[in-house]
């Protein structure tokens, strides 16, 4: 089935030609709402500092009684202790990030769907004389992306709570058997909590512009916008040279460019692990 193409009215038509020989016009620049990532960054480091809090504050209660002190490294009743206890930390958290991840995605998702139909609208009306689409759309496609990203985005903060719980039984044992107790536990459980906190800020800020890109992709082609500019952020101290390559060159969603040349994987802006890259939407119209 051919792409969808927008046709040009009488009115339109002079507009284009008012403005070049070709009436092939480039959008606004789709950035993600600022607002939307802070939203969904503070509700996973709400829950993450929830989690993080209550273990550091249970495990040190439990090195520093009497019992274990008098215990540690004699016989295994610390050892035993630490396992029911971590044991059921793990079975707390795990049941609420699981309990709060299908909203909390959910809600970003949103979020990222309502800032793309304000944005897209505002892009392609400037860029064209005035004329207004719905880009409120909601077909088939848009809704597939909408489940795919909310169920990506379930499992990535599912994960936050079962890799830190991970690591903190890893530290609780190696701090038994070492004898070091808390001299080995304390500095570990921060390294543990800084990266948990940081993993938490760095799924947010990355899903929330995967999800904005992708469904910005999803509407566009929906209303029958089938290229796109690509827009090299310039913000990342470590920038991709392939992806600062691509910066303004226009790229079909037929075709998509290859943004991992390790991998050979083709997709848009933000796709890619930490992307911060961006698009615009162009499009050609058909005369009426």
């Amino acid at each position: 089935m051919p792409p969808k193409q927008l046709t040009l009215t009488r009115k339109r038509d002079l507009w284009a030609s008012q403005r070049a020989a070709a009436p092939t016009f480039k959008g606004d620049v789709l950035y993600p709402s600022a607002a939307a990532q802070v939203r969904y960054v503070r509700a996973l480091s709400s829950l993450t500092a929830q989690m993080t809090a209550q273990v550091t504050r249970d495990v040190t209660r439990l090195f520093k009684t009497e019992a274990a002190q008098a215990q540690f490294a004699q016989d295994a009743t610390i050892s035993s202790q630490s396992r029911i206890l971590v044991a059921s930390l793990s079975d707390k958290f795990t049941a609420l990030f699981a309990k709060k991840a299908k909203p909390l995605a959910e809600s970003m998702v949103k979020d990222a769907d309502k800032a793309s139909t304000t944005a897209l609208h505002s892009s392609l009306q400037k860029l064209s004389g005035g004329m207004s689409l719905k880009t409120s759309v909601m077909n088939s496609s848009l809704s597939n992306i909408y489940k795919a990203s909310v169920a990506e985005n379930v499992s990535l903060i599912k994960s936050i709570a079962a890799e830190y719980m991970q690591k903190v039984e890893g530290a609780v044992m190696r701090s038994i058997t070492t004898g070091n107790g808390l001299q080995d536990l304390i500095p570990a459980l921060e390294q543990y909590e800084g990266q948990t906190h940081r993993r938490a800020k760095n799924i947010a800020l990355d899903q929330t512009r995967k999800a904005y890109n992708s469904i910005n992709k999803g509407r566009m082609q929906a209303l029958g916008v089938n290229q796109f500019q690509w827009h090299h952020s310039g913000g990342g101290a470590h920038p991709r040279e392939d992806h600062i390559e691509m910066d303004g060159n226009i790229y079909s969603f037929d075709k998509l460019p290859v943004i991992d040349e390790r991998t050979g994987e083709r997709g848009i802006p933000g796709q890619a692990v930490n992307c911060r890259c961006t698009m615009s939407p162009v499009f050609e119209f058909l005369k009426g």
